[in-house]
This record gives structure tokens, C-alpha cells and sequence, in this order.
């Protein structure tokens, strides 16, 4: 079907192009609101700046398709293939991309606010800057996952969005906004999360292992029994966090602002809190074999029941801490 007589249908009134063929049509600032494209193909068609709002383009070919500044709120794309297609400040607000096709495909400035991205395959993507606050992008099943290994979400606005599950290993969130997000089971390990603002974040049982959170901001955050062996957090900002069972061991904490943490039977061991504050924490029972706490402050922390005998604390301030025995420090 060529450009003109689809529009002339569509002006027409009528709204049904289900299987049509568009490949590498050219429908530039074309107004298809509401139009159904169900399995069409479209693929390296130019639609930038297309209105395609609530138009329904479930299971359609889409494959390097120009959509730049499309508008598809509320659109339907389900299970619809976007591979390589660029949506760079396409807007995408509520619209519903479950089981979509996204590898290599750039969302820059993309608004994907409250966009139901579950079972999305995103490896490769570059969301960059893009928008997802309160967008679903929980993993529901096993086999999504290693769908958004090498997406970059640099600097993403990601505030209140569910990644509850997912499989975020080794992609590049640095100075992106987490705000309140929910990362509950998320696997994580080797990420960049540098710079990045948690704050209020829910990361129980989470992955970190090797990740990279240096000078993020964790306050407040929740992260019992997450795993954040061998990372890198150093001048993070941890204030009123729950680390519960955590595991640091070998984990970078050098400068840390660890005030009112509460770490109780967490693994510390062989981990770097060099220059850290842990005024008022409490770590009961925790495990700090072999940690380094040179020149801390860890005045008024909790240190009941755990294990400290091996913990370096040459020129670390314990007054009114508790110690392993129950006594305090009065100096």
C-alpha cells in the first residue's frame, strides 16, 4: 500500500490496516491517531514526529523504523519488533511495550513514563537521559531475563520505577535518578550506579556484587540481605539505610557516610571503611574480620556481639560506642 491512499482512508475513517505493508514508507508528521496496524510491517519506514497515539502496532514490524519525536502515548506495541529503530525523543507515556523487541534501539530523551516495559527486551538499548519514572519493568518469569544486559540508562530519570527481578548485570546506570525505585531480587552485579540517586530505594536481596556505586546516594534505601561483595562504595552517602545480613565482604566503604546505619549480622570482612563514619550505627552481630576502620568514626555505634578482634581501628574515634562485650568507650 503506498502513502496516499493510506491516508486517504484513513481520512476516510477508517482506522483497520491489520498485516498492511508501509516498509520504508515515508509518513513524516502523518496524523494516525488511533490507527490499527496489528502485525503490519513497517520496517525502515521514516515516522518522525508521527502522531500515533493510542494506535494499536502489536506484533508489527518495526525494524530500523525513524520514529525521532514520534508521539505514542498510550500506544499498543506489544510483542512488536523495534530492533535497532530510533526513537530518540519519541514519547511513549503509558504505553504498553510488553514482550517488545528494543535491542540496539535508541531511547534517548525518550518519555517512557509509566510505560509497561515487562518482558521488554532492551540488551543494547541506549536509554540515555531517557524518562521512566513509574514505568513496570518487573521480571515476572525466569526466562526474560538477560533481556537488558548492555542497556545504557545513563543518566535516566527512573524515579518509582519497578525492576523488581530484573536482569541488570553490567549495564550503565551512572547519575541516573532511582528515586523510591523498587529493585527487590534485581540482579545487579557489575553494574555502573556511580553518581546514582537511590534514595529511598528498595534493594532487598538484590545482586550488587562488583558493583560500581561510588558517590551515590543510598539514603534511607532499603537493602537487607543484598549482596554487595567486592563493591565499590566509596563516598557514598548510606545515612539511615538498612543493610540487615547484608554481604560487604571485600567491599570498598573508604569515606562513606554511614551515620544511623543499621547493619545488624551483616558480613563486613576484609572490608575497606577507611575515613567512613558510622556515627550511631548499629552493628550487632556483625562480622568485621579483618576489616579495615582506620581513622573511622564510629562514635555511639553498636558493635554488640560482633566481631571486631581482628578489625584494624588504628586512629578510629570510639567514643560511646557499645563493644562486643556490651561495655562502652567513654573516650
Amino acid at each position: 500500500m503506498d502513502v496516499n491512499e493510506l491516508l486517504s482512508r484513513y481520512a476516510a475513517g477508517e482506522t483497520k490496516f491489520i498485516g498492511v505493508n508501509l516498509s520504508r514508507v515515508d509518513l513524516s508528521d502523518a496524523d494516525l491517531i488511533g490507527i490499527d496496524l496489528d502485525t503490519a510491517s513497517i520496517g525502515g519506514a521514516y515516522l518522525i514526529f508521527t502522531f500515533l497515539s493510542r494506535a494499536n502496532l502489536s506484533r508489527s514490524n518495526l525494524m530500523r523504523a525513524r520514529l525521532c519525536g514520534a508521539n505514542l502515548n498510550q500506544a499498543t506495541l506489544t510483542a512488536a519488533d523495534l530492533s535497532d529503530a530510533d526513537l530518540h525523543g519519541a514519547m511513549l507515556q503509558r504505553a504498553n511495550l510488553r514482550n517488545t523487541n528494543l535491542t540496539l534501539a535508541s531511547l534517548l530523551d525518550a518519555n517512557l513514563m509509566e510505560a509497561d516495559l515487562r518482558g521488554a527486551n532492551l540488551s543494547g538499548a541506549n536509554l540515555t537521559g531517557a524518562c521512566l519514572r513509574g514505568a513496570n519493568l518487573r521480571e515476572e518469569r525466569r526466562i526474560y531475563y538477560a533481556t537488558r544486559r548492555g542497556t545504557c540508562l545513563h543518566k535516566a530519570d527512573l524515579r518509582g520505577v519497578n525492576l523488581t527481578g530484573a536482569d541488570l548485570a553490567k549495564v550503565d546506570m551512572s547519575g541516573a535518578n532511582l528515586w523510591e525505585a523498587t529493585l527487590r531480587n534485581a540482579e545487579l552485579s557489575g553494574a555502573n550506579l556511580s553518581g546514582a540517586n537511590l534514595t529511598n530505594a528498595s534493594l532487598s536481596d538484590a545482586n550488587l556484587s562488583g558493583v560500581n556505586l561510588s558517590g551515590a546516594n543510598l539514603t534511607g534505601a532499603n537493602l537487607p540481605r543484598a549482596n554487595l561483595a567486592d563493591a565499590d562504595l566509596s563516598d557514598v552517602r548510606l545515612r539511615n539505610a538498612l543493610l540487615a545480613e547484608a554481604i560487604l565482604k571485600r567491599a570498598n566503604l573508604s569515606r562513606a557516610d554511614m551515620s544511623n546505619v543499621r547493619m545488624n549480622r551483616s558480613d563486613l570482612s576484609r572490608a575497606n571503611l577507611r575515613g567512613a563514619s558510622l556515627m550511631g550505627a548499629e552493628l550487632i552481630d556483625a562480622y568485621l574480620a579483618r576489616a579495615d576502620l582506620t581513622d573511622a568514626d564510629l562514635s555511639n555505634a553498636n558493635f554488640f556481639n560482633a566481631e571486631l578482634s581482628t578489625a584494624n581501628l588504628m586512629g578510629a574515634f570510639l567514643g560511646g560506642a557499645t563493644m562486643p562485650d556490651g561495655s562502652i568507650k567513654r573516650y
